[in-house]
């Protein structure tokens, strides 16, 4: 029986991969999420986040009648639980994986990583304050609606 034998690199590529993929996983849901968020919301100005906001928008712009709304609320307070728990799922996964990620690594490589944590959180907030999710909105860009 012939056995082949890896190269370094070849070795070092998988392992490039496999760590990659929680975080690849993370990033498809995050964005698929996303997607359908801002589908099922319009043009997304945090209706998303408030039931019966979503609700008064909608019969705002398509004119719902009352028994529309009567049968349109409960999908869309469905909805809204169903996307609170898979961000709370999500949140748990990263942070699940980012703490496997730090046990492999070195102290020196620890704080690197520490580092490149806080630069991503400077630009999370960053992104968030100049696109107005900021603080004063509250959880999730939750505030009031300017057309």
């Amino acid at each position: 029986m012939t056995r082949s034998v890896q190269s370094p690199i070849h070795c070092l590529s998988s392992l490039g991969t496999t760590l990659r993929w929680p975080s690849t996983l993370l990033l498809i849901c995050a964005l698929s999420l996303f997607g359908a968020t801002a589908w099922a919301d319009g043009d997304d100005h945090g209706y998303g986040h408030d039931p019966q906001a979503q609700l008064e928008h909608l019969t705002k712009k398509l004119d719902l009648t009352k028994e529309q709304q009567d049968k349109i609320l409960p999908i869309i307070e469905d909805k809204h639980q169903k996307m609170e728990a898979l961000h709370s799922q999500m949140k748990e996964f990263r942070q699940q994986a980012m703490g496997k990620i730090e046990a492999e690594l070195t102290p020196e490589q620890q704080k690197k990583w520490k580092e490149m944590q806080e630069k991503r959180q400077e630009k999370m907030k960053e992104y968030k304050e100049k696109h107005g999710k900021g603080e004063t909105k509250g959880k999730h860009g939750k505030g009031e609606h300017h057309e």
